[in-house]
């Protein structure tokens, strides 16, 4: 960009100006028999006399044209249209827009350059025009744009698009037509009007300079897919491609097809796919593809492929049937659709779990199992377990004084009474595991790195004929409950446990004060409470 030298355009700004024609006003204040008038476009200032009229029982007007709100009229001094507005009443005026002008570099280079325009008009002063340069788009021949953005004195560059509104400077289209990169690019109404008319301009050359076959597409009726490539549509082209099926990553059978449909996206993507997977499908398989497609929430064509890079089409539409997961009827109602929706996803998760394990994907024992729901069920057990003890062996490791710590805080914190019994955990591990069973955040990094320093402590509340079975999780700091919650962070019998703590509390207060004794468990007072 540094070594493109890019002068003032000099038109601009005379151009830019003709488009506030609409926005030009005259500012008047009237006295009596006559008003005065202040023309804000070139700054005239003239008053508007009653004079006689030659009938004696008519009322005198001003100047033969009596000014009123946004009433046109034209300047007395530069005899510009403009509108009236009432002085005192009007606040300022103030209008812009955004002026593209192409700018040849050279046969395979081209700038867009992006001035903005506006027009200040504010009562008693003359109007304030401005043009400056805000945007650079530079295109190069199968390549990428680049784009410069002006903040201030210097051009930065910008990966933000456009996405506002501009016209189109006249000189632009010359500049284009003698450009080699565009020389063979269509530039006829009908095609332009598909781009917003002028305003889709610089995004349909950025296409045009980015894929050299672009003018190739649309001569060969792939409306739609040039629709794509130039509003940034993803449909994965291959611009290293030699010929077109391989720009368009479809096997070249298709084409003819795929051409016929005007290169519509949901036809390509399965023609891609079929490429993608290395088959070659007969029209019934294709047409279970597109039924399987079309009738689906969110596209799951993606999740679909990972079977069908194991068996055919046919088959797994048979498999789908066997199952009662293939698209019901016409007459069904939304409920069944949903259902066998939910049976596909599951299924297509299944197969996905597999595949992560390694399992042979040949074997139609695994590709179709009897019953793929508590396969899918066993398959998420055995995956959790996993991840839960590579979890336990890595906290082990990185919170060895938890484990270290709990002889003497059990001989602190450990109580029974009513049916309930409550102690620190054991080890990072156990906490990590209580966290899981109850599924609240218990076993994250937070609460096990607070515990392994001893700036707070993690203790288990459960009943007494249930020592292995959790139920709450305590959070304390020395003699202080922070927080308690049992499963999905609910309070379960909130006043009975809130009581209960509040009385254990007390108990941690007096044996503070008693001297130091070696007991393994304590009693909490004399009343009992009752067992949830």
């Amino acid at each position: 960009m540094d070594n493109i030298d890019l002068k003032p355009v000099k038109e601009i700004d005379t151009w830019a100006r003709k488009q506030f024609t609409g926005n030009r006003y005259i500012y008047y204040r009237r006295k009596g028999s006559y008003a005065e008038c202040h023309c804000a476009e070139c700054g005239g200032r003239y008053v508007l006399r009653a004079v006689e009229t030659e009938d004696p029982f008519k009322d005198m007007a001003l100047d033969i044209e009596k000014p009123e709100r946004d009433m046109q009229t034209v300047c007395r001094k530069c005899k510009t249209k403009a509108i009236y507005k009432p002085a005192g009443y009007t606040r300022s005026e103030y209008a812009f827009c955004r002026i593209c002008f192409g700018q040849k570099v050279d046969d395979e280079h081209f700038v867009f350059r992006v001035f903005y325009a506006d027009q200040h008009t504010r009562q008693g002063c003359d109007t304030v025009y401005r043009c400056m340069e805000e945007h650079r788009i530079f295109l190069e021949k199968s390549r990428k744009p680049s784009r410069y953005c002006n903040y201030g004195a210097r051009w930065h560059q910008s990966n933000v698009g456009e996405n506002w509104r501009y016209l189109v400077f006249p000189k632009t289209y010359k500049e284009i037509a003698k450009t080699g990169m565009f020389k063979y690019v269509p530039v006829e109404q009908s095609i332009m009007n598909r781009y917003y008319d002028e305003c889709g301009l610089i995004d349909y050359y950025i296409a045009a300079a980015r894929y050299p076959d672009f003018e190739m597409i649309l001569k060969a009726g792939l409306i739609e897919y040039a629709d794509n490539l130039v509003r940034k549509i993803p449909v994965n082209p291959n611009p290293r491609g030699k010929n077109i099926e391989d720009r368009l990553r479809i096997n070249k059978n298709r084409i003819k097809s795929l051409i016929a449909c005007k290169g519509t996206k949901k036809v390509l993507e399965m023609y891609q796919l079929e490429r993608r997977l290395g088959k070659h499908w007969t029209d019934e398989e294709f047409e279970i593809i597109k039924k399987l497609r079309e009738n689906t929430w969110k596209t799951d064509l993606n999740k679909a492929s990972t079977v069908l890079k194991y068996t055919s089409p046919i088959r797994l539409r048979n498999y789908m049937k066997k199952q009662k997961m293939w698209m019901p009827g016409e007459k069904a109602d939304w409920r069944e659709r949903n259902r066998r929706q939910d049976l596909r996803r599951e299924y297509y998760d299944y197969i996905s779990m597999r595949i992560n394990e390694g399992y042979d994907m040949t074997n139609d024992v695994i590709l179709f199992p009897t019953d793929f729901r508590r396969r899918r069920d066993e398959m998420i057990l055995m995956v959790e377990k996993a991840k839960m003890d590579k979890r336990k062996t890595e906290v082990l490791e990185k919170y060895p004084k938890i484990k270290s710590k709990y002889k003497k805080l059990s001989e602190k914190y450990s109580a029974a009474a009513g049916g309930y019994i409550i102690r620190p955990a054991k080890d990072a591990a156990e906490i990590v595991e209580e966290g899981r069973t109850l599924h609240h955040c218990v076993g994250g990094d937070g609460y096990l790195r607070s515990h392994n320093d001893g700036r707070s402590f993690i203790l288990f509340l459960r009943k007494a004929d249930k020592k292995d079975v959790p139920l709450i999780t305590v959070e304390i700091r020395d003699e202080e409950i922070i927080q308690w919650y049992g499963a999905y962070d609910r309070k379960t019998n909130k006043k009975l446990i809130d009581a209960w703590l509040a009385q254990y509390c007390k108990e941690l207060q007096k044996r503070k004060k008693k001297p130091k004794t070696v007991q393994k468990t304590a009693k909490i007072g004399s009343k009992q409470q009752k067992t949830a």
